[in-house]
C-alpha cells in the first residue's frame, strides 16, 4: 500500500491551511493584491533551493512552454482571487468553496491526463470533498444570513468560486509539468512566473503598492515559508510517486487545508463546534482510509 502521496498531501494541507488562516489578518492590513505579490515572490525565492537536490529537465518544447505559461497565469489569478475572497468574506464560507478545486482537478486529470479511478475511488474522493465542506462550513451563519434577509450571495463568494476554478487548472497543469520537466522550471513558473504576471498587470489594475513594515513582515515571511513547503512537497510527491492519479490524490488532500484553517478558528478563536463539523471529521477519516486502500 503506497501511502506516500497521502502523507505528503496531509503535510501540504497543514502548510497551506496555516498560511490561509494567517492571511486573513494580513490581507485586511495590506490588501489582497500586495499579499499575492509578496507571497508569490518570497515563496518563489525559497522554492529555488530544493532545485539543488531534485531532478530537473531543461528540454522545453513549445507545448511545455505553453503549459508553464498557463501555470503562471492561473496561479496568479488563483492567489489574487483567494486573498480577495478571504479579505472580503468569512473564512467559514469562502474556504470550503476555494478548496473544492480537487473535484475539478480530478475531472481534468481523467479527461486530459488519462487518469483512471474505480467507482469506489471516485466515491471516496467525493466523501473527502464532502468532509472538507462540512468541516469548513458554519451552517448557523449560513442560516442566519438566509432567514434575516441578507444578500443571497455572501461577500467573497464570487472570488472564492473563481479561485477554485483557477486552482483546479493551475494544480493540474503544474503537476503535469512537474512529471515531465522535473522540479525547477515548474517551480519557477508557479511562483516567480506567477509573481511576474501580477507585476505585468499593475499598469492595468493599478493597485496600491508600497513596502510592508512592522509586525506584518514576519507574518508574511511565515506565510511564504509555509507556501514554499507546500509547493516543494507537491513537487516531491509527483517526482517520487509518478502516476496519472498522483496529482489528483495530492490535490485532494491538499484541499483538506480548509479543514486545517477552520480548526485553527475553532481552537484559537474559540468558535463553536457544530454537528456538521463532527460529521465532516468522520467523513474525512472514512474517505482518507478508503482512498488509501482503493488507490494503493
Amino acid at each position: 500500500m503506497n501511502i506516500t502521496p497521502v502523507v505528503l498531501g496531509l503535510i501540504m494541507a497543514f502548510s497551506f491551511g496555516t498560511s490561509d488562516f494567517l492571511s486573513k489578518g494580513v490581507t485586511a492590513r495590506i490588501g489582497s493584491y500586495r499579499t499575492t505579490l509578496y507571497i508569490l515572490t518570497i515563496s518563489g525565492i525559497g522554492a529555488l533551493f530544493p532545485a539543488l537536490l531534485l531532478k530537473s529537465s531543461f528540454e522545453i518544447t513549445p507545448f511545455f512552454a505553453g503549459i508553464l505559461v498557463l501555470v503562471a497565469v492561473t496561479t496568479f489569478l488563483s492567489f489574487a482571487s483567494l486573498y480577495r475572497a478571504y479579505n472580503r468574506g468569512m473564512l467559514s464560507l469562502t474556504s470550503p468553496i476555494v478548496n473544492a478545486y480537487p473535484a475539478l482537478s480530478v475531472v481534468i486529470s481523467v479527461v486530459l491526463l488519462g487518469a483512471t479511478f474505480s467507482v469506489g475511488a471516485f466515491l471516496a474522493l467525493g466523501v473527502v470533498i464532502v468532509g472538507i465542506v462540512l468541516v469548513s462550513t458554519s451552517f448557523s451563519d449560513l442560516r442566519k444570513r438566509v432567514f434575516t434577509g441578507g444578500q443571497p450571495v455572501a461577500p467573497g463568494i464570487g472570488s472564492a468560486l473563481l479561485a477554485a476554478i483557477f486552482f483546479g487548472v493551475s494544480w493540474t497543469a503544474f503537476g503535469y509539468a512537474s512529471e515531465h520537466l522535473g522540479y525547477l522550471l515548474p517551480a519557477l513558473a508557479v511562483r516567480i512566473g506567477a509573481a511576474a504576471v501580477g507585476l505585468a498587470l499593475i499598469p492595468l489594475v493599478k493597485p496600491e503598492i508600497r513596502p510592508v513594515s512592522g509586525r506584518w513582515v514576519p507574518m508574511l515571511l511565515v506565510m511564504a515559508l509555509l507556501e514554499t513547503i507546500g509547493i516543494v512537497i507537491f513537487s516531491l510527491g509527483v517526482t517520487i510517486a509518478p502516476s496519472p492519479g498522483t496529482i489528483s490524490v495530492l490535490a485532494t488532500f491538499g484541499g483538506m487545508s480548509a479543514a486545517v484553517t477552520v480548526s485553527y478558528a475553532i481552537v484559537i478563536l474559540k468558535e463553536r463546534l457544530e454537528i456538521n463539523h463532527i460529521v465532516g471529521v468522520v467523513s474525512l477519516i472514512v474517505g482518507v482510509v478508503a482512498l488509501i486502500y482503493l488507490t494503493s
